[in-house]
């Protein structure tokens, strides 16, 4: 099975800040695990949401696209993660490696359909 592991922004990414050096290092070693250990599909860090853009439907059939930067950081992606692994709870155990590389993001883990 597959899983994205979405990696939730803060105000600081959203500015355009690079990310914290010890931070970064940490996350890039998980990265490096999840290499050696086989799982890792994908692995990629996004810019802020004002290199953006969203498009919504607020009439059916009528889309509108609106350039970033968007306001509830909270709901934001600073960068994803695919792993192929054989359980949800192998794709926590990672999600969990990452929460200690990084004790102040938010990881959504999602099972990748097909």
């Amino acid at each position: 099975m597959r899983y994205m592991l979405l990696h939730k922004t803060n105000d600081s990414l959203e500015a355009g800040n690079a990310p914290d050096p010890e931070i970064l290092e940490r996350a890039d070693a998980v990265l490096e695990e999840m290499r050696q250990a086989g799982v890792l599909v994908l692995g990629e860090g996004l810019m802020p949401s004002s290199r953006g853009a969203r498009v919504t439907f607020p009439v059916p059939g009528q889309p509108r696209v609106i350039d970033g930067p968007f306001a509830e950081t909270k709901e934001l992606v600073a960068g994803v993660s695919i792993i192929r692994v054989d359980t949800k709870e192998e794709a926590v155990q990672w999600a969990l490696r990452f929460a200690e590389a990084d004790p102040y993001t938010e990881i959504d883990i999602l099972e990748v359909a097909g």
